[in-house]
């Protein structure tokens, strides 16, 4: 039989978990604008893939972003987690995985559903994108908190709402801003049912959680 920890974050955690999720993707595009520099001027401004030229930058860019803000994120989540929840630090690998996942929805997407430039299909595919990236990170919960699957479900809200700036501007920097924020607030919101309105409910570590 497993317990949550029985204490209870304050207004501090939530806010931390906010700032600090909006720090790490932000960091992260930094970096990562910071690694493809350094790439293009190794391979130049175009790559090869396959039959086709793609701009380096625009090619390659999710593609370092994503395993960065995968390991920040998922160390800075960790470090508010653990004084809550019970052996965490498997969250560090789950939060990176997590992260990764989005290139196989992606995938899935843009040759299965193939949906279009609109608002909602933009919507819905960073729905899917979001709920992927909460899957890792939901295997772990289930095992410590009752209903984890609302983890996936407010992940994927998160960013889900991210695509509501189609309406108004497709620039890189509100995009990422967006990312970092949006989704930790709907993610906050899950860990206060989860934290604060039944953190001391006995789990069995073998019971699926669902």
């Amino acid at each position: 039989m497993m317990f949550a920890n029985n204490e209870k974050p304050g207004w501090s955690f939530y806010l931390g978990w906010v700032v600090l999720n909006l720090v790490a993707v932000v960091a992260a595009g930094l970096i990562a604008l910071a690694l493809i520099s350094l790439i293009t001027q190794i391979v130049g401004d175009t790559i090869q893939v396959g039959a086709q030229s793609h701009i380096t930058e625009d090619f390659l860019f999710m593609y370092v972003l994503f395993p960065i803000v995968g390991l920040l994120t998922g160390f800075l989540q960790y470090i508010l987690l653990r004084r809550y929840l019970p052996h965490m630090t498997g969250w560090i690998a789950a939060t990176f995985l997590g992260w990764l996942m989005p290139f196989a929805a992606g995938y899935f997407i843009l040759t299965v559903l193939g949906l279009e430039n609109d608002t909602f299909s933009i919507m819905l595919g960073l729905l899917l994108i979001g709920a992927s990236v909460a899957v890792p990170q939901w295997w772990l919960l289930r095992q410590r908190v009752r209903h984890a699957f609302w983890w996936i479900l407010a992940c994927g809200f998160g960013w889900g709402l991210v695509g509501l700036l189609n309406l108004v501007t497709t620039d890189p920097l509100p995009v990422l801003l967006a990312i970092g924020l949006l989704p930790a607030i709907a993610t906050g919101i899950a860990f206060w049912l989860f934290l604060d309105w039944y953190p001391k409910q006995p789990l069995q570590s073998s019971v699926p959680g669902y």
